[in-house]
């Protein structure tokens, strides 16, 4: 009964004939690199395509399940291309038809057809589309001591875990995804320091996501922030582009992609929003959802 049930719950997950493979465990900083287009972030659940290459930095770690194939197990700066399901390495193959359960709360259903299935282990039905995708921040600098959190898909209901190394900091009350959470006025981010945040149930569990990281700026660079706020104030539309090499310069990035999107079409717009999005690590998509969650950012 157990393994017919598993079975129905992975026909319902799959992610179609397209796919070659898909995240089945990711920690630490694990990108999917897709012909010219931006990386990615890797997120459980996520599909691969046939040419993706799956890019680990150091102390990174993910699992991979390769259509027809089984599960490929990666640590620590590595590349791993997509290979065809007959080039699985031999030690990672799962026998046809087989139900294997996963360190990440996955089953995986190796179907002697080849085709892709997964689901989670509590027997909910599994969709890649709704993965939870961490948007901001995301490799920044924050000219400010606290953090405003935004992200898209997963459930109906996440907490946001931040982190300084392996020291939770500071949770958030579980809410919906089209919130945008701010950090609470007692949990001072220190300046200078580097953080990380990801997703995690309303119930507590395994993340929903790999950790993120973001760090606050230092002491001049938030003063001078502030500074430039007011310098610029009077000076209307041209405010915008003063403001733009100004995060430009100290790498946050979120704030360079809302002022890019508002300027102008044109060379430099184009060249700031690139920029934003290479910094940010999101593809037009994902930086598209971006923009329609925070429209404009709070004044510091």
């Amino acid at each position: 009964m157990l393994i017919a049930s598993l079975v129905l719950f992975a026909a319902l997950a799959s992610p179609g004939d397209t796919a070659a493979g898909v995240v089945v465990g990711v920690a630490g900083h694990v990108t999917i690199e897709s012909g010219g287009a931006s990386p990615r972030s890797a997120t459980l659940g996520m599909a691969l395509g046939a040419a993706d290459v799956v890019v680990l930095d150091k102390g990174g770690s993910a699992s991979i399940y390769i259509k027809g194939g089984g599960v490929v197990r990666l640590h620590d700066a590595t590349r791993f291309e997509m290979p065809k399901a007959a080039a699985a390495p031999a030690q990672a193959k799962l026998p046809s038809g087989s139900i294997a359960q996963l360190e990440s709360g996955l089953w995986v259903l190796n179907d002697p057809a080849g085709s892709l299935l997964v689901s989670p282990m509590r027997g909910d039905a599994f969709d890649p589309s709704a993965t939870a995708v961490p948007l901001t921040p995301r490799y920044e600098v924050l000219p400010q001591p606290g953090a405003a959190f935004a992200w898209t898909g997963g459930p109906a209901k996440a907490r946001v875990v931040v982190a300084k190394q392996r020291e939770v900091i500071w949770k958030s009350d579980a809410v919906a995804p089209a919130a945008t959470v701010a950090t609470s006025p007692s949990t001072k981010l220190l300046e200078g320091q580097v953080y990380t945040w990801w997703l995690e149930p309303e119930a507590g569990g395994a993340p929903l996501t790999a950790g993120i990281p973001f760090r606050v700026a230092t002491a001049d660079v938030i003063a001078r922030t502030m500074a430039i706020h007011k310098e610029v104030e009077p000076l209307g539309d041209a405010a915008g582009y003063l403001l733009l090499a100004h995060y430009t310069g100290a790498g946050s990035w979120t704030n360079v992609l809302v002022l890019a999107n508002d300027m102008p079409p044109g060379e430099a717009r184009t060249r700031a929003m690139v920029a934003a999005r290479q910094g940010l690590r999101l593809d037009d998509k994902t930086a598209a959802v971006l923009l329609e969650k925070i429209g404009r950012r709070a004044k510091p």
